[in-house]
């Protein structure tokens, strides 16, 4: 009788807290931009662009000048047309479960217009969460001209090959590289990562334990990078997380959709 009641006792709390996880669950995560689109084709088409132009052109696209000097050296300024429009548009978002505990929230019917991606780049969401904890996602493209990544994605899948394509589904997404370093130097982390870091069991515990057999996505992408003595882990912790290296020193953002962030 006594755990009858224990039991009668403990479900309003339980019902409670499955109510609270589901709300949070559906705080979908996308910031529109907080200025107006207005008409960039003026500062596109300019032989070159000065300070001030490429702050509009950020303010327009969340393409940093990085993005845009690629966009340009590879005579593809129409893209940023296309970004921009992607950028300023309505969507839809939709919170969609992984597994029994994680979500991720989705674009519907459009994709985040990722571009002037190159092998090394780094992507990073805060789309991902666990019990309505934000834990975010990260992974590697290995081959940008394919759009290939690398990442350690679920429990109870090993670190495998996935698309860009797929993460332009996130609702929220942006995208570093690896600052003062090379267009070679970049491609060799991300090749080397695609024989080292392929095919390993995902473990929460990656980083903490002493077999280095287990990984996730954070710590594949800090594998990656540590390898060739760039540790982008920001707080030195022993549990390495996609806002750590979101934070890092050592990277440089290039491109933001659905996010309020700025270049470090």
């Amino acid at each position: 009788m006594n755990v009858l009641r224990k039991i009668f006792y403990f479900l309003p709390a339980l019902f409670l807290f499955l109510v609270v996880i589901l709300l949070l669950c559906e705080q979908h995560t996308h910031f529109m931009p907080n200025t107006t689109p207005v008409d960039i084709s003026k500062t596109v088409y300019k032989e070159n662009w000065s300070y001030d132009d490429y702050r509009l052109l950020t303010a327009q696209t969340g393409l940093t000048h990085i993005s845009l000097d690629i966009l340009k050296q590879n005579d593809d300024l129409n893209e940023i047309f296309n970004v921009q429009r992607a950028y300023f548009a309505d969507v839809d978002t939709v919170c969609k479960p992984n597994m029994m505990f994680s979500r991720t929230e989705r674009l519907e019917y459009s994709l985040a217009p990722l571009t002037a991606l190159e092998n090394g780049d780094i992507l990073i969401t805060p789309c991902s969460h666990v019990f309505g904890i934000r834990n975010g996602h990260c992974a590697i493209v290995v081959d940008a001209e394919k759009g290939k990544t690398l990442e350690a994605a679920f429990i109870g899948r090993n670190s495998e090959f996935g698309t860009v394509k797929r993460w332009q589904k996130y609702s929220a997404v942006a995208v570093y590289r690896l600052k003062d370093t090379d267009e070679q130097t970049r491609s060799q982390i991300a090749q080397k990562a695609t024989k080292t870091l392929i095919n390993k069991p995902y473990s929460l515990l990656a980083g903490i334990t002493e077999n280095k057999d287990y990984t996730h996505c954070s710590h594949l992408v800090w594998s990656a990078f540590n390898d060739f003595g760039y540790d982008l882990d920001s707080n030195g912790g022993k549990i390495v997380t996609p806002a750590d290296i979101a934070k890092s020193e050592l990277l440089e953002l290039k491109q933001v959709f659905g996010l309020n962030l700025t270049e470090k």
